[in-house]
């Protein structure tokens, strides 16, 4: 008898339908075909103890298992329960009504030897995959299956053993405590983020002029550069970034999920969050150490699974101490920065993870990090610093469209400011929501592609960033005494575009221009309007 069970597998972000078909036939012989890797080899075994434990067993017959689509490779253990469903279907060992509703589900699952179910990577492209090829339900792991918990569509029943699976096709109605819903997502008690708790603007003495361009960044998305001293409290601003920026809305939330889901990461953010499945709802804060591989940042490995930049979807990619970065690591980011997508090329083929973040990097303006202090303290050599200097590529520099000068807190600031209270990021957050709303307000009014100011395509930025004629001469002026490439100078132009939302101005004025100018090009204060 010729049985056939559906599931899917990933190919990156790409999920393809894998129909399991299972033939039980006179003889004696296990064959396993469809570019199956060890993993799903060794399926036999779990199998086999898996259904002794409810009174199945694999048939002493000629078993052909052959997943379909034969030319795609299939890796991992997640082709279990629909291996083990389709032998028992296939032999007779279950109702001829369960073959017949086999149709309508998207079953997967690992096989402890005790019948439990394991969770698998992938769990909610595959489930968002299910809906689009209008498949009813889905039958997957308790974990994984909480992940589509927010997706609306389709069924999904969460199976913590096989009896579950088999229950669920049997009587799918009568199932109903086994479905994932929204309502299922156990939000525990408040907790206030370590983050938040630990990292707050108020905490920051002094440093107004970083304060300002931090919040502008958030406001707009814009990449940004803090160079200055060592202790001038770099890395401290740039962790309390992700206590401004505004949570994600579904449709980011679905995006990053998947991308985490894919990389089996997906549960792991969610305990972070507090929460017990579902999508991320915070912005991600990736912060890789300065020793990490150009591999293990742009992604790859023979699995082709997203890395870093990709994990830094819609959020934050913080690399501190930027000129330590091996030089390999800082270039490939190139290519992410101006088209938002990451391209992994393999020998099995190619992956394409989205990569829309904002690179918020910190380092010493020198080796010794004190080229703006006062006093002389600078000892470092033209030599050494032009050397330091080099590891960051014009290319790339070019690419940050904020690049702040951060000098060291003055002893009034920081000893004397008990009496003064700092702006705390939740009043800032406040600000760099209402500006974030007006960007999303205006392009989907417009029906655009993008709904930050620094995704503005080069196309559109005539229309959202229009310039007065008095305005349009000192750009003209500014760009030519000092050089500005064109990148530099629509930079300029859709940070001014932020700083105008962040005011509520519908038009970009004089003001606004001089801000920006002195947020792209810190050093160049003689130019100042």
């Amino acid at each position: 008898m010729l049985c056939k069970v559906y599931c899917a597998c990933c190919n990156g972000l790409e999920v393809t339908t894998v129909t399991v078909e299972v033939s039980v036939t006179d003889g004696i012989r296990f064959f396993l075909v469809g570019l199956p890797d060890n993993a799903v080899k060794e399926s036999q075994q779990r199998i086999e103890s898996a259904l002794q434990c409810y009174g199945f067993r694999i048939p002493g017959k000629r078993i052909t298992i052959n997943l379909a689509p034969a030319n795609i490779r299939k890796e991992g253990s997640a082709f279990d329960v629909p291996i083990a469903v389709g032998i028992l279907c296939a032999s007779r060992q279950l109702d001829e009504s369960v073959g017949e509703k086999l149709k309508d589900f998207i079953i997967l699952g690992e096989l402890a030897l005790d019948g439990n179910l394991r969770d698998i990577p992938g769990a909610l492209p595959i489930i968002i995959h299910a809906m689009e090829q209008g498949f009813k339900a889905c039958i997957l792991p308790p974990g994984s299956a909480m992940e589509g918990a927010e997706i609306e569509g389709i069924t999904v029943y969460s199976a913590q053993n096989f009896r579950d699976v088999l229950e669920i096709l049997m009587n799918p109605e009568e199932s109903c405590s086994k479905i994932i819903t929204s309502q299922s997502i156990k939000q525990e008690a408040i907790i206030a983020d370590e983050d938040s708790l630990n990292y707050d603007f108020a905490q920051v003495k002094g440093q107004m002029a970083a304060k300002r361009g931090l919040e502008i960044a958030a406001a707009g998305g814009h990449n940004i550069l803090l160079s200055g001293s060592q202790g001038s409290g770099k890395t401290f601003m740039a962790k309390c970034l992700r206590g401004i920026l505004p949570p994600m809305s579904k449709e980011e939330a679905i995006q990053t999920s998947n991308i985490y889901s894919v990389a089996g990461l997906l549960g792991a953010e969610s305990s972070k969050e507090h929460h017990s499945g579902g999508l991320l709802r915070n912005r991600p804060f990736r912060s890789p150490h300065h020793s990490i591989t150009p591999q293990a940042l742009i992604g790859g490995g023979s699995k082709g699974l997203p890395g870093e930049i990709s994990l830094s979807h819609h959020g934050v990619l913080f690399l501190d101490e930027f000129a330590e970065f091996d030089r390999r690591c800082i270039e490939v980011l190139r290519q992410p920065l101006e088209d938002g997508v990451v391209q992994i090329s393999r020998v099995k083929g190619k992956h394409f993870y989205p990569a829309r973040f904002m690179l918020v990097a910190a380092m010493n303006p020198c080796p010794c990090g004190n080229l703006y202090e006062e006093g002389g303290k600078c000892k470092c050599s033209s030599s050494a610093m032009m050397r330091y200097r080099s590891r960051i590529s014009g290319p790339i520099l070019d690419r940050i469209d904020i690049q702040l000068v951060v000098r060291a807190v003055k002893a009034g600031d920081l000893v004397f400011s008990s009496g003064r209270k700092e702006e705390s990021s939740r009043i800032i957050a406040e600000r760099v929501k209402k500006a974030r709303q007006i960007q999303m307000d205006r392009y989907k009014a417009k029906n655009e592609s993008f709904y930050t100011n620094a995704a503005i395509t080069p196309s559109r930025l005539a229309v959202y960033c229009k310039l007065s004629s008095l305005d349009e001469k000192l750009v003209e002026a500014f760009v030519n005494k000092f050089g500005i490439s064109a990148r530099g100078y629509t930079r300029i132009l859709k940070i001014a575009r932020t700083v105008a939302d962040l005011e509520g101005a519908e038009k970009i004025n004089t003001a606004h221009l001089s801000e920006a100018f002195n947020l792209r090009c810190p050093d160049k204060n003689e130019m100042m309007l």
